[in-house]
This record gives C-alpha cells, structure tokens and sequence, in this order.
C-alpha cells in the first residue's frame, strides 16, 4: 500500500503502532513508515524505523519477515551513502529468505546493483528473481521487475530490449491499483522514448508522470533528472540547470537520499557546462565525483569524470594530463559498456589537437568515429563530429566537408521530429562545431561561393519549414485563455496601483510553464531534405541591380559575402566582440533619443553608426553599387539598426534571417483579394493616431455615437485631411508629425520584460493619455459583422468570417517558381505584379480598436489577409521569447497565438518597440515576433528593435502606407518614409529604429 496510496499507508502504520501490535505486526508497521522516509522523506528517519523492524521480526521468530526487512534496510543504507553495510544487509537477506520472499530480495539487490551502476550483477539477480515470482502469480513484484530490467537495458543502449520489458510490465501494471508504479512505469515510457530520440514524446510521458506522481503527494527526485536529461537534449540547458539545483535544495530540506543528490549534481555540471558556465560545471562535477566515490559507484563516479575533464577543457586548461585522463575514462566507459564512451574518446582527441598530438588524436578520435554508423542521432553526431576533426588534422578539406555534410543530415532528421519552433531552434546547439568546421575547411579551399553555402546550411533552419501548429487541445486553449486574463489582470494592477501583484504574478508564470510545456509535446513531420540553397539561384533572382550581403563569423572575425551581378565575393571586416559592443552602444543612444531634449546625443549615435559600418562591412561598403540591398546577419547582431550605418542610410534596405529565408518571401505570393487588417491596441501615447487616420483616408468609419476623435480621417492633433502625411512632403504642417519638440516621453512599448517579470514603463503626460471609449470593428461597409456572418475556421475553435479565407492551409506558401522578371526588381518585388497585387482593396478593410481588438477577433482577421497594421504596445521577452507579445484588448498576443494561424499576413506592420528584437539560440536561431511569422505565409515585415517615440512614429507609418499604396514595396515606402521625416533628432532615431524584414 506505500506504494499504491503512500500517505495512506503511513497514516494507518502508525496506527498500527499505537495500538500496541505483537512484534510481527508492528515490525511491518516500521518498515512501512521507513519505507515512506526513506523515498518520500528523511533517510535518517527510515534508518532508525527500518533497524526498528529488523528487531522486531527477530523478536517474532520469523525468517520470511526478517529477510524482507533486510532487503529495505540494504536500500536505504545504500541511498544514503553506506554501500558495504547495505551489501551486507542483502547477504542476510539473501540466506534468511527462501522461495517468493528470496526472490524479493534478489530484485531489491537488483535494484541496488542499477543504482551502484554495476548493471550485469543487476541483471543476474533479476534473472533469478522473475521466473519465481511468475510462479507465485505475484503480479506486483513481476512488473517491478521487469520495469527494472527494461532500465538497465536502456543504460547499456539496448532500447529494443527495453521496450519490449515495458509493455509487458504495463500490461501487468493496468491489472493492480499500484498508483505509483504506474506512474513509475510512465517515467520509465518516458526516458525509453528519449532513449531512442524521441524527444517530444519523452518530454509528454515525463510531465504525464509529474501529474500522476502530484496526485499522490510523492516527490519527484528521480523524475527531475530524467528531465533534466531530456531538457539538454533540446537544447534548453539553461532550465535544466535550474531544475537540478532547485531539486537539490528541495533534497536537502527534507534530509533526502544521498545517491540522489550525486546524480543531481552530476546532471547540474553537465547542464552547466552546455549552458556555457564552465566554472558552475566544475564545482557541480568535483563534489559528485567526491560523492560518487564514498558511495562506490564507480560507474556514476567515471561520468562525473568525463564531465569534470569537460569542463577543465571548456575553461582553456588543455594539456597532457587532461589527454591522458580523457583517454583513461573512454576506457573505463567502454568497459562498462556505457553510450557516452565515445563522448570521452571524442573529447580526448578534441584535446591531443589543440595540443598537437596528431598521432594520440588519430587514435582517440577513430575510436569516437565508430559511433557515427549506428544508436541515436546525437550519438551520431559524435562520431560525424570526430570523423570531421580527424579530415582535418590529415589536411582534407574534402573529408571534412563530407563529415559535416553527413552530420548535419542527421540533426536535420532528428530536429523535423520536433514540432515546436523553440525546440527545433534551440536543438541547432548540437551541429554549431561541425558549421563551424565545414566554415573553416570552405574558407580555406573553397572561394567565396562554397563560404556562403555552408553559412547558409545552418543559419535560421527554423525558418525552412512552418512550425507544426498546436493541437486543438482543450487545455491548452483553456490555459492560454487563462494566461491572457490573468497577464491582463496583473498589467493592469501594475498600471493602476503602480505595485505587482504577487500572486497574480505567480498564476501567470504557472500558466506560462504549462502553455511552453504543451507546446513542446508536439511532434514535427517526417524527416525531408527540403530545398537546398543554391547560389545561382540565388544570383538570378538577385540580378543586375539588387545586392546581398551575408556576414559570416569565422575566429571571431566578421567575413562579408558580397552577392550580385553574377557573383559572389568576400571581404574581411572588424571582430564580431567589438560590433557586438558598439551594437550595444547604439541601442542605448535609440533609446535615449526617444525622449525629447536629448538631441545632443544625435551625432554620438551617427559616429557609432558609422564605426558599425567599419566593423560590419569594411571594404565592402564600397561595392554595394546604387541598388537595394539585403543584409543578411548573424544571430548576435539581431539589434543592429542597419539604416544608421552610413552605407545604407539613404537606400531601399531590407533585413533577412538568411539568404534562404529571402528567396522563400520573395516567391511567396500574396493572397487574392487584398484584404487588409488595422489593429489598434489599448494604452498608447498617441492613442494609436496612425491608425485612426489610415481608417478615414481608406473610407472606413472608427464608430459612431462613442467614436474616436478624428474619426473623420485625421489623426488626434493633425489637422490635416484624410491621407496626407503630417511632416511629409505634400502634407499638412502641424501635428504630431510636424513638431519637432514632442510632448511627453510616450514610446510604443508600455513595458519591457528580460526575465519575466514585468517593470512599469514611461507614464504618459499631457495628451498622452488611453484612448476614449471602446469603438466598433468595421468592415469595408461600414458595418461589424455579426455572428451570421461567420463560418466555422481553423483548429483552434475559432470562426472566421465569411468569403474571406485565403483558401486551405495548402495556399499557405505558394511559390512563384517561374523565372524572375528579365527587368531589375526592387527588393525582390516583380514591377509587373507590383501595382496590381500589392493594390489596397479599401473595400475590404476591416479597423479593430477599443473591445473589438481583442485576441480571438484579432487572430480571425489577420488569417490569411494581404495587409495588417498594428499599433500596440509591444514587450520582447529574452527569457521566453516565445512569449514576447503585443498588448490587446483583453490582455497579451504572444508568439504561441500567431503560430496557429493558418496563414499570417503577407505584409505586417508592427508599429510597436521591440517587435524587431530577438533571442539568439542554437547555432545562428533568432526566436521572436518576425521569426515566428516568416514561416507561416509572411513575406515582409516592419518592425522595431528599440523602444520609439510614440508621437513620432504616427507620420512615419503614415508616409509608409502612402508609399505601399503607391505600389512600392515596404523597403522602398520605408525608405521614402525615413526621408519625409522632420530633421530632428526623435524623428530621425524613430526612423533609424524601423527595419524592413523579408521581400515583399
């Protein structure tokens, strides 16, 4: 019963004892409250309970009792540090027992063998134990042991084996009422799944387990570092790391098991050394090696060595000794027939080589190759990686190019299992060496075109495919209900008292892990080679006039991929440390040029701009001819303002993940009918004027009877009519947009989050002030449709409204794979299509502002449009980025909605800050706002990457539709935008601060 309904079982123990039992009955009344402590509690505690029962079986004369007292005792003591007394409690029990009760014992050491890591006494005993308790007919006992059978397979990598020991304890499992077994039995489902790479299924079975074991008030210390195993597969060390430690004092508070809190450890210095904190890495290993050690271990001992070398070598601390003791642990693993033994021999040739030992790395490094033909993907990984770094060291840039080639095959396969975004993005981590490899090797035999191949073959791959879209599970949809009610509920806490609400805060942050948790459940589709890049492709579309640069990172030095006219060619510029840094020092002077009164500082963010250029292009600046340009940047210069830099300040300028990313938007084509979505958010400076005013110069009314000022056509302030552009030429002098000297301090982002807790932004002033009374959605007639004028839509319960889908999901990314137009194009937009596709159909376009601008009606509208404008607050989350968001009606749309569109605008304008700002993961991943939409049907997009001047984003965004309704595309409107702009220091860092993304 501790193990069916654990509390249960210890309430009646002591029960039991407090009505004075004969010594047979109390001793099993000890051995169930030890039992409890020594899972559930303090193992000092289930000592002392456990000697207690021993005696007490004595005192009954009774051998059966005393030898199954024995086996629970040799348990504890061996989780609590004392192997050799443990061994000898089993040798007692052993003799004592007889029949059924001696094949208890014999699981039991079994048991104890797996924990020590000496896995052929583990499966010698529970040889001998099954047959016996099959004959007993002792149901329990039999899947106990078979699910302890089926784990030490799968620490010696025999998956299949261990498969088949699971379903047929499961099977056994559904015929008892053993609650914690069957939880137990769902955990072990879980590591089989990751075992054999299925990392979406092993992270559902684990969290599936978690709830059962919830249910039954039992700690979860075992479950935690099988997580947190699987949780560095994915990429996700960071939260891995987190989870340990926190499991680690939670083990301490309570006085828990000594040999759990080594394995803890051992996991927290592996998720530490992954997550790039060499230094955490080393202690965690030092004291698991040390706890291993006391505990005899050997087998966790000699992982904790490997880890311990790893980090010594991640801190730069090469040298013969590391060699030598990377090498003896490789030998010690194989001899244990562990999976990582490859691992060490890998590391111990990674260490002859930046010592030299090309002889002692050829050794290690053959051994660790082995691995590349056979086991699961990231084992195969190894053995490509080691294979690439012996091509290397013999001088054959061809044999590192295949290796890398064939390794990089295999991550592909293993990340198109995964159907979250994030997880596809974070897994990328495993193939950044052999990226970096084939970098190097094309560099140094290849010429500029095979360079850009291979910063091509790894760069934004999560953008090669559309994210798997989330279930229509109704936890889930209920959940991020919840998460937007309470995240609402909380901001406006925060607004109104001007004080956090705790424990609103802890509901959203719950909420918040439980949306994530799903989400990543998900499964990917079938492993594709999907389509490879081609330069000549590349360079036809590209043209005469257009020219696209690519910056690679090799050493730490930038290298500029200079494509156009037929060609590509390279140029070295500055060091990334240093662009990294003066990136940094440009978004601060943004930022601070946001506010009124600081033109001062105008000419300091131009120089820094200008050093940029030296150190992002160098001599190319040079070479980029007339033309558009695309620039193509790493991961780590996602916030560079591009239009800064001299070079490019003056030129139609788009942004893209990856020369890839680019040609995709730009053989996207856009849906018919050209449908297009204005979105205004609650809470902004300037009441979101932009919008109001595209509303009239389109002929749609903003409400009657509670409408907005301006309804009419003019933005509050700008007395212009309807469509002209306050500052711009042919404009109305006045307004926000003509004033240099802007009210307030208003910017376009309510608040900002970096690590999950939100900080009250700028309080507005004067006019800056929530816009008046909720207003109607309107259609092109003037009219909100109502409930009959919607039709049952996507997977997510939603209703979409009638006539106005773009078709089924299959429309989602049409290609136009025809030629390009023999005429130079303008950023990738065919001139013959331009006017007529790109067209504003005003008779269909639909304002949502006020209470209609809430997410479900948002998410319905913005299906499959041609055209969206939002004007909200925007928050960029970099320790979830996936939950940065854009504040509406009814509370946050964050990333997670947007991915279950079936199709995301094919052009968006996010008037917001930081919609442009990303998390850099992986190898070269960028998680956020544009990256979730390019792969779901959008073609471009503009966006922000520092927090803007409310005021004075109204005539920029205004002076952007005039040029989009002119036919150009949002490079060129955007450009033509910038240059409308008063000369002033706001507008001039607000136009600065605006990024064209993708072709359209």
């Amino acid at each position: 019963m501790v193990f069916a309904a654990p509390n249960e079982a210890l309430t009646r123990a002591e029960g039991v004892l407090a009505a004075d039992p004969p010594p047979l009955h109390a001793s099993v009344a000890h051995q169930v409250i030890g039992i409890w402590q020594r899972d559930f509690g303090d193992t000092r505690l289930a000592l002392a309970h456990l000697r207690r029962a021993r005696d007490l079986a004595a005192r009954a004369d009774s051998p059966e009792r005393e030898a199954d007292v024995l086996a629970t005792l040799g348990v504890a003591l061996v989780h609590s540090g004392r192997t050799r007394e443990g061994l000898a409690a089993f040798e007692r029990g052993v003799a004592r027992g007889t029949g059924h009760t001696r094949a208890r014992v014999l699981f039991r050491r079994a048991y104890v063998w797996w924990v020590l890591g000496r896995h052929k006494e583990a499966l010698e005993d529970v040889r001998r134990a099954i047959p016996v308790l099959r004959q007993a007919d002792d149901v329990i006992w039999t899947a106990r042991a078979l699910t302890l059978r089926a784990t030490v397979h799968l620490a010696l990598g025999s998956v299949e084996r261990a498969d088949a020991d699971f379903t047929a304890a499961e099977r056994l499992w559904d015929t008892t009422g053993q609650e914690h077994d069957k939880a137990d039995a769902v955990e072990s489902r879980g590591l089989a799944a990751f075992r054999s790479g299925d990392v979406p299924a092993a992270l559902r079975l684990l969290d599936e387990a978690e709830e059962r074991y919830a249910k039954l008030g039992t700690p979860t210390f075992m479950l935690t570092i099988r997580r947190c195993e699987v949780l560095m597969a994915a990429g996700l060390a960071p939260e891995a790391l987190a989870e340990a430690d926190a499991a680690t004092a939670a083990l301490d508070g309570i006085g828990g098991q000594s040999t759990r809190r080594a394995e803890l450890l051992l996991v927290a210095a592996r998720a530490a050394r992954l997550a790039g904190e060499p230094r955490t890495s080393l202690a965690r290993a030092a004291l698991a090696v040390r706890l291993f050690a006391g505990q005899r271990r050997t087998w966790y001992e000699t992982h904790a060595r490997l880890v311990l070398i790893e980090a010594r070598a991640a801190t730069g601390r090469g040298s013969g000794r590391l060699v030598a003791d990377a090498a003896a642990v490789a030998e010690r693993l194989a001899a244990f027939g562990a999976p990582a033994a490859p691992e060490a021999s890998l590391l111990a040739g990674r260490i002859a080589l930046g010592l030299g030992w090309t002889a002692d790395a050829e050794r290690h490094l053959a051994v660790a190759a082995r691995s590349r033909h056979g086991g699961p993907p990231l084992a195969r990984m190894t053995g490509w990686a080691a294979q690439a770094l012996r091509a290397r060291a013999a001088g054959s840039a061809r044999g590192v190019l295949e290796a890398c080639r064939r390794g990089l095959d295999v991550l592909d396969d293993h990340r198109m299992t995964l159907g979250a975004s994030e997880l596809r993005a974070r897994a990328t981590a495993q193939g950044a060496e052999l990226a970096a490899l084939a970098q190097e090797a094309s560099l140094v035999s290849g010429g500029p075109r095979r360079l850009l191949v291979w910063s091509e073959r790894w760069r934004a791959t999560v953008l090669t495919a559309p994210p798997t879209r989330p279930p229509a599970d109704p936890a889930l949809l209920s959940g991020m209900t919840a998460f937007r009610e309470i995240a609402a509920r909380a901001e406006a806490a925060r607004t109104d008292g001007g004080r956090p609400v705790p424990a609103l805060e802890r509901e959203q942050r719950r909420l918040e892990r439980e949306i994530r948790s799903r989400t990543l459940h998900m499964r990917g589709g079938a492993p594709g080679d999907g389509d490879r890049f081609d330069v000549g492709r590349l360079l036809r579309r590209l043209g005469d006039g257009v020219r696209l640069v690519e910056l690679a990172v090799l050493d730490g030095r930038v290298h500029v991929l200079l494509c156009g006219q037929g060609r590509v060619r390279r140029f070295e510029a500055g060091l990334l440390a240093e662009a990294e840094r003066e990136a940094e020092h440009v978004q601060a002077g943004l930022r601070r040029l946001a506010h009124p009164g600081a033109e001062a500082r105008l000419p300091l963010v131009e120089a820094a701009g200008a050093r940029l250029q030296e150190l992002l292009l160098g001599p190319a600046a040079a070479h980029l001819g007339s033309g558009p340009v695309v620039v193509v940047p790493p991961g780590r210069l996602h916030r560079v303002p591009w239009a800064l830099l001299p070079a490019l300040r003056e030129r139609v300028l788009s942004v893209s993940p990856s020369a890839s990313s680019w040609l995709r938007a730009r053989d996207t084509a856009p849906p018919p009918g050209g449908r297009q979505v204005l979105v205004r958010g609650p809470g902004l400076a300037s009441g979101g004027a932009e919008v109001t005013e595209l509303a009239g110069r389109y002929g749609v009314r903003t409400g009657g009877a509670g409408g907005v000022p301006g309804a009419a056509g003019a933005a509050p302030g700008a007395p212009g009519a309807a469509g002209a552009v306050p500052g711009a030429p042919g404009g109305a002098s006045g307004g926000p947009g003509a004033v240099p000297g802007l009210p307030g301090a208003g910017r376009r982002c309510g608040e900002s989050e970096t690590d999950g807790r939100a900080v009250a932004g700028p309080q507005p002033t004067g006019t800056d002030r929530e816009a008046g009374p909720a207003t109607r959605a309107v259609g092109g007639s003037g009219e909100a449709p109502g409930p009959s004028d919607a039709v049952p839509g996507g997977s997510d319960g939603t209703r979409r409204p009638a006539g106005e889908r773009p078709g089924a999901t299959a429309d989602a990314h049409r290609r136009v794979e025809a030629e390009p137009d023999p005429r130079p194009d303008v950023a990738g937009v065919h001139p013959a299509r331009a006017a007529a596709s790109y067209a504003r159909d005003v008779s269909r376009t639909t304002v949502l502002e006020g209470d209609a601008a809430r997410v479900p009606r948002v998410l319905r509208e913005l299906d499959g449009a041609a055209s969206a404008h939002i004007a909200a607050h925007g928050t960029f989350r970099a320790d979830s980025p996936l939950f940065s968001s854009l504040r509406m009606a009814d509370g946050p749309l964050i990333v997670h909605d947007f991915e279950r569109l079936d199709r995301s605008p094919y052009r968006i304008i996010l008037s917001c800050c930081d919609t442009a700002r990303f998390a850099s993961v992986g190898a070269d991943e960028l998680l956020g706002l544009v990256t979730a939409l390019l792969p779901l049907g959008t073609a471009g997009v503009v966006a922000c990457s520092a927090p803007v001047n409310d005021e004075a984003v109204v005539p920029l965004m205004l002076a952007l539709h005039k040029g989009l309704d002119a036919g150009l595309s949002l490079a060129e409107a955007l450009r033509d935008a910038r240059a409308a702009l008063p000369d002033d220091a706001v507008h001039r860092a607000t136009g600065w601060a605006f990024s064209a993304f993708g072709a359209a």
